[in-house]
Parts: structure tokens; C-alpha cells; sequence
């Protein structure tokens, strides 16, 4: 994420696909007033869906009692950065952000897709800790980025 000032906001949501919606409205509606292009804000709505179904699926695929998703809009002057943080069981991320792209015919297209839709992408995950997805989209022209 940029060092410049930001403004945050958070949504909390259960860990359940009907919310996915809400989180791509929100982004949507963020990047809108951000006067993001179209493609820009699609993209950041594709993105943000991958990363909330990730976060549903390893969380426990949307089963009474489990800790919610937290999802955080962070806005600065010409970019948007979206977290969002499971309490899933975590994993290493070496094994799925390194893979060969014949691997990923079955699953684990998700995080390839995201990170070529963003400007920015970090993963921090490990097993039993829960992950947190972040990526940066910048306005086109900042920091040399479209």
C-alpha cells in the first residue's frame, strides 16, 4: 500500500456468498467517486469478488458461528487499496503465487486473475493464522500506473 494519507473504511461480513455483492457495491461505489474509469472499477469489482469467495471458502464455505470477513477500503490521494481478512486456516503462499499456470486448470485461478487486474498484490497467510489479501489500484497517471 502507498505511505500517503488515507481515509479507511471497513465493512464486516459474514462469510457467506449472498454479502459478496455488498463488498463489490461498495468498491464500486468508492472507485466511482474516486473518478476511476469503468474498465478500472470492473476490474476492481472482479478482483474484490475472487478475493471475498477465497476468504468464504477457506473460512468454512458459509457454516453458522465462524468468524466474519472484514473488508477495508483504504482511499489516498490517487489510489484505492482493498484488504480483505479471513479467519481461515491460512496457507503458504509460495504454493498457489508460485505455481505454473498448467496447475491451475482444476482451481487456484482466482489469485492469478486478481493480480492481473490490480496495479498492486500482497498476500500475507500463514496456516492457522488466517489471510489477508490486499491490492492497490492507482488512478491512471499516478505513480506512472493506468
Amino acid at each position: 500500500m502507498p505511505a500517503d494519507e488515507s481515509t479507511a473504511f471497513e465493512l464486516e461480513m459474514p462469510a457467506k456468498a449472498k454479502y459478496v455483492g455488498l463488498a463489490r457495491l461498495l468498491a464500486g461505489s468508492i472507485a466511482r467517486r474516486m473518478r476511476f474509469t469503468e474498465e478500472s472499477i470492473d476490474d476492481l469489482k472482479i478482483a474484490i469478488s475472487e478475493m471475498c469467495t477465497n476468504a468464504i471458502v477457506h473460512t468454512g464455505n458459509g457454516q453458522e458461528g465462524l468468524a466474519p470477513i472484514l473488508v477495508r477500503f483504504l482511499v489516498g490521494e490517487g489510489f484505492l487499496t482493498i484488504e480483505v481478512k479471513d479467519h481461515g486456516p491460512g496457507f503458504d503462499p509460495s504454493c498457489v503465487l508460485d505455481r505454473e499456470s498448467t496447475d491451475l486448470l482444476s482451481q487456484g485461478f482466482g489469485i492469478p486473475l486478481i493480480k492481473s487486474l490490480v496495479d498492486e498484490f500482497v498476500c500475507d497467510s500463514e496456516p492457522q493464522a488466517g489471510t489477508v489479501v490486499s491490492i492497490t489500484k492507482f488512478l491512471a497517471g499516478e505513480n506512472g500506473k493506468t
